[in-house]
């Protein structure tokens, strides 16, 4: 969750102890009469029974006679005068899977709740306005935030308390003593729910109409304090459970490239390492886990989020490109080689999530010990092979026995200890993967979610975009353009509204901010490496839909669109979190527009963007890292390079760098078509010379000689010291 340190926004509250830690029935084809029992709950399915979420189908036979947010549960909420009991989280959060068994299969649970209260579940992943506003709520009376989240509300959707995981008997107590206080001390309880509406909504006015002036000194005073709070033993920052926050490594990653800091690429080249080594990385079967519970990023917290993967790709591709690491561009590849191995669909789309869980059990299908090695390997390489693994006789997993996979043990004293040549133990991993897959997948696999969002597979599809433009390997681009006509097809309404997921064939959602943003910056990438005119044709599209849909006066942009419902009024989200907030993914895509078509309104609007963000940037520093990236494209110097002609090695050349301060443009020969020209009049005129592929540097409208020479090509853009 993000951190609002800088703000005083804490409530302190009275009424409740701290949370804890971290009418007839729509049935479809089930007939169904009689009293609403447990038991008959349990048998018949409640109201969740046709949600096409996955989160909600897990809990459609808890005898809670849960609903799904919308008009029935919150009109009976009013019409009856009862609290709302708002429970929110996620198929593969473990700790909602452990509050259910201990909370919500109970029935002295369920009969207290169905009488006193209107329970309703949420899917965070379909509604993540709702998640951030309540979760803001509940950040705001206990002082932390996690899933699952629970939250209590007035009939008006009012917040009056909350938490996130509660046991079966301080839930039980909690929820007795809240309706006491709503039928003996009601007009306490509605004023508190006042009190902290109205602290959401001043959180949600922190923009301030201004002029743009960010400066480099505000950048570096971000990257100042990245390096007071970077972990010198573990690498990464400093922090007890390691979240590996890839907006702000990239972000850090681009001013090593402007600025050559040693100090820099020496944390960042740690942190990556400490990441693909680490047991947060799934060594057998690809990508990262969520986080890791303690701080050298050994033992993971075991769910597999799609937005991490998709985002990690990329930093480890960049990453090694800028420091000339293979290994880093085997971890970007390997991640999105797992991806479409396994998360993927048949038509094109990525799958949300892997659960933390295996069989009920967290962790199961991912330890070893050295028998368990041997037993996939055979007895000759299985030793030595787990010591490259990690694997010890103690373990390193919950007093199991059992590990965790590593691979950062040294193979020279593995050698030497196992009386083998280094050369061979070198090779056994990669020689033996293959059956150690084999084995696993033998295990009581852990749950797949397959829900499709749309901003999540943008992320992947920019990363899958640069892969290609690292690697020259066409099933990257390939799944890239199947991934995009997959959501265009299915994930966009006729009048360009998309859509926030699908499961199945069923979608849900208006899509948030996010989803218009992420799409259009991965609609950019592809264009770069593509040269097709519908790419950028549909990222200006969506863009400018964003523009009308979601613009606030003042500044930003709002994270629903106009006319979507708010409880509590439209939120802006200034800050990344897990993922860069949709505004500053905004403000690059309105700057790469300006630098392609020439359309001077976008870099104009980012530019007043950022000036109502100045004293928020200065105040919340790294929290907006995504941001402050943005500002560098506009403080600093920024280019568009045309290419005109067949995509040579000057293409190759280019791409293959991932340059962070220019995007590249391909057009024939001969120059744009009217198609082209018209979308982007800076093409126009931009033609191959002498029967020679051209280059065209330009910076927002001013360009350079051409050329057709790479060298001086890649001086123009004067093309990072490091890469």
């Amino acid at each position: 969750m993000k951190r609002l340190a800088f703000l005083t926004l804490l409530v302190t509250f009275s009424l409740f102890p701290t949370g804890c830690k971290m009418d007839e029935i729509k049935q479809g084809n089930i007939p169904f009469e009689g009293p609403r029992t447990p038991d008959n709950i349990r048998q018949y399915g409640n109201h969740l029974l046709n949600e096409p979420s996955l989160y909600l189908q897990q809990h459609a036979h808890n005898p809670l006679d849960w609903y799904p947010w919308g008009e029935e549960a919150l009109n009976r909420a009013k019409a009856e005068d009862k609290p709302i009991f708002l429970s929110i989280g996620y198929s593969s959060c473990h700790w909602c899977h452990v509050m259910e068994h201990e909370v919500f299969e109970k029935d002295d649970v369920a009969l207290f709740m169905n009488e006193h209260f209107i329970c309703i579940k949420v899917d965070r992943e379909e509604r993540p306005d709702l998640d951030s506003v309540y979760m803001e709520a509940v950040q705001m009376m206990t002082g932390r935030g996690g899933w699952p989240m629970s939250v209590f509300l007035t009939p008006d959707l009012k917040p009056f308390h909350g938490g996130t995981y509660f046991p079966h008997d301080p839930f039980m107590s909690l929820v007795q003593q809240i309706v006491e206080v709503y039928t003996t001390r009601r007009g306490e309880l509605d004023q508190q729910g006042l009190k902290v509406a109205e602290r959401i909504a001043a959180s949600s006015n922190l923009l301030v109409s201004g002029d743009f002036d960010v400066d480099n000194a505000v950048i570096q005073d971000v990257v100042a304090r990245a390096k007071e709070s970077f972990d010198h033993q573990y690498a990464g920052f400093q922090q007890q459970q390691k979240f590996p926050t890839p907006a702000r490594w990239r972000f850090l990653l681009h001013e090593y490239r402007q600025s050559g800091d040693d100090e820099l690429g020496e944390m960042i080249e740690a942190t990556l390492e400490a990441m693909q080594g680490g047991g947060i990385y799934d060594h057998v079967g690809g990508g990262f886990h969520r986080y890791t519970v303690d701080q050298d990023w050994t033992v993971p917290h075991f769910e597999k989020m799609l937005y991490d993967n998709g985002q990690l790709a990329g930093l480890f591709l960049e990453a090694g490109t800028v420091f000339g690491r293979d290994d880093f561009l085997a971890t970007g590849t390997d991640v999105l080689e797992f991806l479409m191995r396994e998360m993927r669909g048949d038509e094109g789309g990525f799958f949300a999530s892997y659960d933390a869980d295996s069989g009920g059990e967290e962790g199961t299908y991912y330890i070893w010990d050295e028998r368990n090695i041997s037993g996939a390997v055979g007895d000759t390489d299985g030793p030595a092979l787990a010591d490259i693994l990690g694997i010890t006789p103690q373990g390193n997993f919950e007093h199991t026995g059992k590990s965790v996979l590593t691979r950062r043990t040294d193979l020279e004293a593995i050698a030497q200890s196992r009386e083998m040549a280094k050369e061979e133990v070198a090779i056994l991993f990669d020689r033996h993967r293959l059956a150690l897959r084999k084995v696993r997948d033998q295990r009581t696999p852990p749950g797949l979610d397959r829900k499709i969002v749309t901003s999540w597979n943008g992320l992947v599809i920019a990363s899958l975009a640069q892969a290609y433009s690292v690697t020259g390997q066409k099933e990257f681009l390939e799944a890239a353009e199947e991934t995009v006509d997959f959501l265009l097809i299915n994930h966009r309404a006729e009048n360009g509204a998309l859509w926030r997921s699908s499961s199945g064939s069923r979608t849900s959602g208006r899509a948030i901010l996010d989803d218009y943003a992420f799409l259009a910056d991965a609609l950019l990438e592809l264009y770069q490496v593509s040269g097709k005119t519908t790419y950028l044709k549909t990222a200006r599209e969506l863009v400018d839909h964003a523009r009308d849909e979601f613009g606030r006066d003042g500044g930003g942009f709002h994270l629903t669109a106009e006319g979507t419902e708010a409880p509590l009024g439209r939120r802006v989200e200034n800050f990344d979190s897990v993922i860069p907030s949709g505004n500053a993914v905004m403000l690059h895509n309105l700057v790469r527009l300006t630098a392609i078509t020439g359309e001077t309104v976008y870099l104009d609007e980012a530019k007043q963007q950022l000036g109502s963000q100045s004293d928020l940037l200065r105040r919340a520093g790294f929290e907006m890292a995504w941001s402050c990236d943005a500002a560098r494209k506009v403080i600093n110097r920024y280019y568009s390079v045309v290419i005109a002609g067949e995509p040579d090695q000057m293409f190759t050349a280019l791409m293959s760098r991932l340059p962070a301060n220019a995007v590249c443009c391909l057009v024939p020969g001969a120059g744009p078509d009217k198609k082209l020209a018209k979308l982007a009049p800076a093409l126009e005129g931009k033609t191959a010379t002498g029967g020679k592929t051209t280059a065209y540097v330009c910076e927002f409208g001013t360009c350079k000689a051409p050329t057709s020479d790479t060298r001086v090509m890649l001086e123009q853009i004067a093309v990072e010291s490091r890469r």
